[in-house]
């Protein structure tokens, strides 16, 4: 993949805004966001008892939690065939010892942290640096798995509202055909992305904005790989719930593809509350709060807090092992002060 290419759109022409404008831009939304997302918070904790959601959390079945871990387990597995196929794509090899450790540890990060492209980029920075790659790179890397994931919640959450859009239907209080309709323009758009990518090589402009296509093998390779991740954590979630929800799985997983867009835009960390207060929104009419709050704590720990521990552990025994960085220069260092003192 080329520089142009792997960078996935630019700006071009006259009008393009001032960095420090984007960078506003960016400010407001996220604090319009954010200030939405309050107000919701708050319409939804009406229906909050803390001691309904403690019981269910205490009564979840441990098939369902050992199905569940298993399914995040799946999810993260699949995660680093975004980092392989995007090495694979820019034609470097690497053992998939030091790619999946990599990937997992800079997702794994970059789900509680936010701004994945930081600080999953300094994970990625930090473990494939070392085994060689440059920083230009690594950030080849990281564009691509974005692009990957776009296109895979795009396509994945297009779907799950053309085959169940009930949720969404009444989520927005839109008619059900309307989102249906949105859905299916979507899911076209992205067949005429593919289509144009497989006769094409010239950059795609869409009014101010330049994009470089990969091959339409590639780009299907990375619909399929982003969106059986997202079908997978979607599962742990879908699993968690009571049987009494009563929702259907593709249209839970348009609702869950929902609340992770937003969270995502939302900047903020983990999208925390951001992406439990749209599920919650979206599935008041389909059972009790109590129980969906429970689930949610659930998945929680086990989508974010335990791989994020299971990463930390990893990274320092990896940093106390290497022959390289900190921990490998104090050393050096305690050895050569050793050596003046005698």
């Amino acid at each position: 993949m080329d520089d142009k290419a792997v960078g996935g759109g630019q700006v071009t022409g006259d009008g393009a805004k001032p960095n420090w404008m984007k960078r506003l831009t960016t400010l407001v939304t996220a604090l319009v966001l954010v200030g939405l997302v309050v107000l919701a918070i708050r319409h939804v904790a009406r229906d909050f008892r803390p001691a309904e959601v403690w019981a269910y959390v205490r009564l979840l079945p441990w098939a369902s939690v050992a199905q569940a871990a298993g399914l995040v387990a799946g999810a993260y597995l699949v995660m680093t065939l975004y980092d392989v196929s995007a090495l694979k794509y820019l034609g470097i090899k690497l053992p998939y010892r030091t790619v999946g450790f990599g990937s997992f540890a800079g997702y794994a990060i970059s789900n509680n942290v936010g701004f994945a492209v930081i600080s999953g980029g300094s994970v990625r920075y930090r473990v494939y640096s070392v085994a060689g790659l440059s920083a230009a790179d690594i950030a080849k890397i990281v564009v691509f798995s974005t692009t990957t994931f776009t296109l895979g919640i795009t396509f994945t959450g297009a779907l799950g509202v053309a085959i169940g859009p009930e949720v969404g239907a009444g989520l927005l209080n839109v008619p059900a055909w309307l989102l249906q309709g949105v859905a299916g323009l979507v899911l076209v758009g992205l067949g005429a992305m593919t289509v144009a990518a497989a006769v094409t090589h010239k950059p795609v402009r869409l009014w101010r904005w330049s994009f470089a296509l990969p091959s339409s093998g590639v780009m299907l390779s990375q619909i399929v790989i982003a969106s059986l991740e997202i079908l997978l954590s979607a599962a742990a979630l879908w699993t968690l719930l009571p049987p009494e929800t009563g929702v259907g799985f593709m249209e839970f997983t348009a609702l869950f593809c929902a609340g992770l867009a937003i969270a995502i835009v939302s900047h903020v960390p983990g999208g925390l509350g951001v992406f439990e207060t749209i599920l919650l929104l979206g599935l008041r009419d389909h059972g009790p709060a109590g129980g969906a709050i429970g689930a949610l704590l659930a998945y929680r720990f086990l989508y974010y807090v335990l791989p994020l521990v299971l990463a930390g552990i990893l990274l320092l025994t990896w940093e106390i092992r290497a022959d390289h960085g900190p921990v490998a220069a104090w050393r050096r260092w305690r050895a050569r002060k050793a050596g003046r003192s005698q």
